[in-house]
């Protein structure tokens, strides 16, 4: 390890009797790590590190030290347990020597000689990660090539060769799990940032952490490490980067974490004035489910690009958005913008006012006014299209058309239409708005 080790005191002895056994070697340099395993949370600054190697123990007491020089591991959280022998193994006392500032020493109790392999486990800080999503399509827009891809920053003063890199994906809940923990303790909550929420926040990010591990175990071997786990307003998962890692301090490194190879998708055009202004927009959608070669694991939030192959051995860039958390089965949108070879016209054709109620006084005071609208879409890409119209009215209106049309919610209405290509739609409607004491209810009622 290139910044802290952990060793037995007296190391002139392992220099000097190299070959000696374990009764007779007071003090040896442990090896180099076995494995690595980076467990990352964005959200608080927090990874939890998992290290194995195999050291070896004499019979009766041993002393071992580790030390985290120029490093953001936090000392208080740093823990050692054997996985080999545990009966025989036990802590007898962790020691922080005055005169050694960021160094401990375990005194351990070994009823067992010889070597054995230990974990050693801690939090640190400065270790980040964020996702982004690239998909290439092919010339004629119908499948793509689709990739996830992490990047992890590492500005932890440590060096992680070959790590094995976990992600916690979504929020949990600290705050409430701090109480929880307070309260079995039947102590106060603490203030926050205080050294007892410090522990108590590490406490229950640990716990966490396993909760997404035994939720990911439960899924099985095809989807490990996918399971959500949801408690009170925290809802997380555990995403796991394949394969081994270097991530050296003060770099990042991308891996590559999703692909699907020709996975279809659909296109579709959105007339929604009050969401998106006042031209079609064109998305691209695809699910993240097996159909779509996806589905094993919710997605994280990430931007995504898109390029189009260009038939030239080159691509062109097509649009970007940033996805939030998507989950499995769950559609995938891209907003690619307005498209200049789809246009929407919304013409209104004639009005009239009927249906008149007065006061005692002989003036107006209620009345009805029935407009009839005529939308054209014309469609002059080489393939047919998709469009989705909605259009929110306020006031109380009845609404009918000949095209079959639907209520997405109570003032909403939305119509499909499938365009030909170089071809025109038609979409004719007619409302009737009730005014003054004619109006009964702010709603849409289709007739």
């Amino acid at each position: 390890m290139k910044r802290y080790a952990i060793l037995f005191a007296a190391l002139v002895f392992a220099i000097a009797l190299p070959r000696a056994s374990a009764k007779n070697v007071d003090l040896v340099t442990l090896p180099n790590r076995d494995t690595v395993q980076l467990t990352i949370y964005n959200s608080d600054d927090i990874t939890l590190v998992k290290e194995t190697r195999h050291i070896t123990l004499k019979k009766g007491k041993n002393r071992l030290q580790f030390s985290w020089t120029n490093t953001l591991i936090d000392p208080s959280s740093v823990e050692f347990r054997p996985l080999e022998h545990t009966d025989q193994i036990e802590v007898a006392a962790t020691v922080f020597p005055g005169q050694k500032p960021q160094h401990l020493i375990w005194n351990i109790h070994s009823g067992f000689e010889g070597q054995v392999k230990v974990e050693v486990s801690y939090f640190t800080s400065g270790l980040t990660w964020s996702m982004d999503y690239t998909a290439v399509t092919d010339p004629d827009e119908e499948s793509m090539h689709f990739r996830g891809y992490v990047r992890v920053y590492n500005t932890s003063g440590e060096d992680y060769e070959n790590a094995n890199v976990r992600l916690i994906v979504g929020k949990i809940n600290l705050v409430e799990k701090i109480a929880h923990l307070a309260r079995r303790q039947g102590i106060p909550v603490p203030q926050p940032g205080s050294r007892l929420d410090r522990d108590l926040r590490k406490r229950s990010a640990k716990a966490a952490f396993a909760q997404a591990e035994m939720a990911a175990d439960a899924a099985g071997p095809a989807r490990q490490a996918k399971a959500i786990v949801k408690e009170g307003l925290s809802e997380y998962f555990m995403f796991t980067i394949g394969g081994e890692e270097t991530i050296r301090n003060g770099w990042s490194k991308r891996m590559q974490a999703v692909e699907s190879r020709d996975a279809k998708f659909s296109i579709l055009y959105r007339m929604r004035a009050h969401q998106y202004g006042p031209r079609p927009v064109r998305f691209f959608i695809w699910r993240n489910d097996d159909e779509h070669k996806l589905g094993e694991s919710p997605l994280p939030d990430g931007r995504v690009r898109i390029f189009r192959m260009n038939g030239q051995d080159g691509l062109s860039f097509v649009g970007e958005q940033i996805i939030r958390y998507v989950p499995i089965k769950a559609a995938i949108e891209v907003n690619l913008g307005p498209d200049d070879l789809v246009v929407y016209e919304s013409r209104r054709m004639a009005t009239v006012r009927f249906n008149f109620h007065f006061d005692r006084h002989g003036r107006v005071n209620g009345w009805d006014q029935r407009t009839r609208y005529h939308d054209i879409v014309r469609n002059y890409r080489t393939k047919p299209i998709t469009f989705e119209m909605r259009r929110r009215w306020d006031g109380d209106i009845d609404y009918e058309s000949e095209n079959e049309t639907k209520l997405f919610d109570y003032r909403t209405v939305e119509t499909t239409l499938t365009i030909g290509a170089r071809d025109r739609g038609h979409y004719p409607f007619e409302i009737v708005q009730h005014h003054g004491t004619n109006r009964r209810q702010n709603r849409v009622k289709l007739k």
